[in-house]
């Protein structure tokens, strides 16, 4: 078994709606105009709902009031707004993971948060197109939820080791199937024909350095997945920040040269916007601590 083939095999079960596939084929040609993405997006109301939301957020800070889909794709840009719409396609394409596994509320909870800290993070560092970021922090666990799905009895193997901690659930992984989540992820996200190299930050997350391409990428969600493990819902349950002993690689952390203290900073505005976001694009996660 490889990841590839794995991936391959839940293809059928978990695909991407047609309007995200749409999308991404208009957004890809040069001459693409904004009335046939406005024509796709409201094919699906609640998706069109979901974007004039964001646009109005303040996870964009737009300075009126976007009152049309037009306006939106025109203030946000084509590129954001697929980014977007494959965040809100993916969240809706995994449904019905066993809770034996995991609580798909505390998962999105985490996703979102380290997709919002991954964006803080790579603005920080003066990085383009950030909306690309935000997905790949969002997707960065997507592999385990192809295991938990389609792999149920191997991975009560894997889970046997939980109480070890995270490092020792990558091993297990690798013991037990020959690869791990991150490289799991990567190979849907090729088999969806995901854009802008996100398939490389997500297979070298855990060991970024390594990355051919993408390495300060992987860096920042390899920093952020670690920072949202320990935002997310902990702090959210008690509204404050704490002290945490962050393991992410020093390593990865110097690729970015930046001061140790923006890490506060991060955390605190990361919790803020994420509150918000996850009531916008995943409204079930919200309200319940």
């Amino acid at each position: 078994m490889t990841p590839q083939l794995l991936a391959q095999e839940v293809e059928t079960l978990f695909s991407l709606p047609d309007i995200a596939i749409r999308l991404n084929e208009l957004i890809d040609q040069p001459n693409t105009s904004t009335q046939e993405l406005v024509e796709v997006v409201q094919l699906d109301a609640g998706i069109a709902a979901t974007v004039l939301r964001l646009a109005n957020s303040a996870w964009y800070g737009l300075p009126s009031k976007v009152d049309t889909i037009s306006r939106a794709i025109t203030l946000i840009g084509q590129r954001a707004l697929r980014d977007l719409v494959l965040s809100s396609s993916v969240i809706r394409t995994f449904k019905g993971i066993s809770a034996e596994f995991v609580d798909m509320r505390d998962f999105w909870d985490n996703s979102v948060t380290c997709g919002v800290v991954t964006r803080n993070l790579a603005q920080k560092v003066g990085m383009r197109e950030t909306e690309r970021m935000f997905l790949a922090g969002l997707l960065h666990k997507v592999g385990r939820l192809i295991f938990y799905a389609s792999r149920p009895v191997q991975y009560r193997q894997v889970l046997q080791d939980r109480q070890r901690g995270e490092a020792a659930i990558i091993e297990a992984e690798r013991a037990v199937f020959g690869f791990d989540y991150a490289q799991l992820g990567a190979a849907l996200l090729r088999s969806w024909r995901v854009p802008s190299a996100l398939d490389e930050v997500i297979e070298y997350q855990l060991d970024p350095l390594d990355a051919p391409n993408q390495a300060k990428e992987a860096a920042i969600v390899h920093m952020a997945a670690d920072i949202a493990f320990h935002m997310a819902p902990d702090i959210k349950a008690r509204f404050q920040l704490g002290e945490y002993n962050l393991t992410f690689l020093e390593s990865a952390w110097d690729t970015l040269n930046l001061e140790r203290h923006v890490l506060a900073e991060i955390m605190q505005t990361s919790l803020i916007q994420s509150f918000e976001l996850l009531e916008i694009i995943n409204p079930p996660a919200v309200g319940r601590h």
